[in-house]
């Protein structure tokens, strides 16, 4: 299983910041080859991500021309960049383009070790065409009421759309980012978000913290800061990413099930 789908329904929740961070991690601690595929016309991945562009735009995954790049180095990542020219495609025909697109993400599988694909915070056709290509999707949400309400929506998506497209899709894990340890009203939801999705939430989460903006507008992964608040962020996200892992490479990831929808 190596598409993984970073994915929600709500923006504002750090998914982009998540996909930047966990393909910096995937090359720098794992040496692998990753293809970052940002899908979304805000482009903040591949703000994030400029200097390892080069390689066309996200939008040619819709099309009939090869868009895979020469072979993968190890420890490297590739950024497909997002485009004002990506949200045309939702007036696209999904039955002529979500099929080329998920072709196109099948033949990165097999030249990158990991292809990460960064989706608007909306369901249309772009999201659509990333989970129908997806082995799995991570869900990170903050600990809001109105955010929380968003999951069970999220969850039908995926349910439908595995039912539907793509039976191997699985759940990598829901993931409260953004945690405020002082605040006894997100304390509460994160009680809330285990209670009723146990099976599916993470057993841990990210802080806020000033450390990982810092990174990002630094062009680096905050552990390369040299500050105690960047340890302690990364310690967070190391533990958040070797379970997201961990359950990509499980031979009984986490199922997506009717009942949880």
């Amino acid at each position: 299983m190596s598409v993984l789908v970073i994915s929600n329904q709500k923006g504002g929740v750090g998914k982009s910041t998540l996909t930047v961070l966990f393909a910096h991690w995937l090359a720098d601690k794992h040496g692998a080859s990753v293809c970052v595929v940002d899908l979304d016309a805000q482009c903040n991945c591949s703000k994030s991500l400029a200097r390892f562009g080069g390689a066309g735009e996200a939008s040619s995954l819709f099309s009939t021309e090869p868009v895979v790049p020469s072979a993968a180095a190890p420890s490297s990542i590739t950024l497909l960049k997002g485009s004002k020219r990506l949200a045309d495609l939702e007036l696209a025909r999904p039955d002529a383009v979500i099929p080329l697109f998920r072709r196109q993400v099948a033949a990165l599988s097999k030249a990158y070790d990991f292809v990460l694909v960064d989706t608007p915070p909306a369901l249309g056709l772009r999201m659509s065409a990333a989970l129908i290509a997806a082995d799995a999707v991570l869900c990170p949400i903050e600990l809001e009421e109105y955010s929380i309400d968003g999951v069970t929506d999220m969850l039908k998506t995926l349910f439908g759309v595995q039912k539907r497209y793509n039976p191997r899709l699985r759940l990598a894990g829901i993931v409260a980012n953004r945690f405020n340890p002082h605040s006894v009203r997100q304390k509460a939801a994160l009680h809330e978000l285990v209670a009723n999705y146990s099976e599916f939430v993470l057993p841990a989460k990210i802080s806020t913290r000033s450390a990982i903006p810092e990174g990002l507008a630094a062009g680096v992964p905050v552990w390369q800061l040299a500050k105690t608040s960047a340890r302690d962020a990364s310690e967070e996200l190391f533990k958040v990413f070797e379970l997201v892992l961990q359950r990509m490479r499980a031979d009984v990831p986490v199922a997506l099930e009717e009942g949880a929808a």
